[in-house]
């Protein structure tokens, strides 16, 4: 969902930032915790969240999505194994590293109400997830026949990414994407500025001891463009006139 913004921010010193984190260190916490979260600066769930105890939830789901932020990058970096693997399917983007997730993620931190990349809000509509015991993923290891080597290695390298990585609990998650635009431009889309979209999405997460290690993440684009008039709505012939 926002890994499209990296062109957008050509003229935000992502290096600066990026040597920043580098030389604080991606790993520093406060008894096990990143400063953030350790001096209480997040909302916190004493029983279901990121730091909390027992079976994951909505309260989860809520401290991962807000945390992109309000949190911003140095807060939510920690909420991900040190092997994961993130999935944006709808940018065909897939991220193994804290360096580049950290970097995909600085656009989203909270600039206030007048930041050139407008306001960001995203809200957990619903939650399905549970314990998963201790699994790995099952992938297909044939080759349709309808298929080349090449076309089947493009579509199916970035799914398997990370199947080899286990997990004891899982979620799925639908949130809604709010976005107060301040640009003209927003996802190669004119005229924004000034307006405000909607967009759904999901997300389905992989666990294991409370860190993400895998992560499948899809949004609507389509339903971005029709709010921005750069699609038509579409003709629902299903639907009795």
């Amino acid at each position: 969902m926002h890994l499209a913004y990296l062109d957008q921010m050509k003229n935000v010193n992502l290096n600066q930032a990026r040597r920043s984190f580098l030389k604080a260190g991606a790993a520093i916490t406060v008894g096990g915790l990143s400063p953030s979260l350790a001096f209480g600066l997040q909302k916190a769930d004493a029983t279901n969240g990121f730091r909390g105890r027992g079976r994951m939830g909505m309260s989860t789901g809520e401290d991962w999505i807000d945390t992109f932020f309000t949190g911003g990058a140095d807060v939510i970096i920690n909420y991900y194994a040190d092997d994961f693997v993130f999935e944006d399917l709808t940018f065909f983007q897939c991220i193994d590293n804290k360096e580049d997730l950290y970097r995909a993620f600085l656009p989203f931190n909270d600039a206030g109400p007048n930041s050139p990349l407008g306001v960001h809000n995203f809200d957990i509509i619903r939650y399905d997830g549970g314990l998963a015991g201790d699994r790995t993923a099952l992938v297909r290891n044939r080759k349709p026949e309808n298929y080349t080597d090449e076309e089947w290695a493009i579509w199916s390298k970035d799914t398997k990414a990370g199947a080899d990585y286990d997990y004891d609990e899982w979620a799925h998650m639908a949130w809604v994407w709010r976005a107060k635009h301040n640009m003209d431009e927003f996802l190669g889309l004119k005229g924004a500025k000034g307006k405000t979209t909607h967009v759904r999405g999901t997300t389905f997460h992989c666990y294991k001891n409370r860190k993400i290690v895998r992560e499948f993440t899809q949004w609507n684009f389509r339903e971005v463009a029709i709010q921005l008039g750069a699609f038509p709505a579409p003709d629902k012939f299903w639907l009795k006139k």
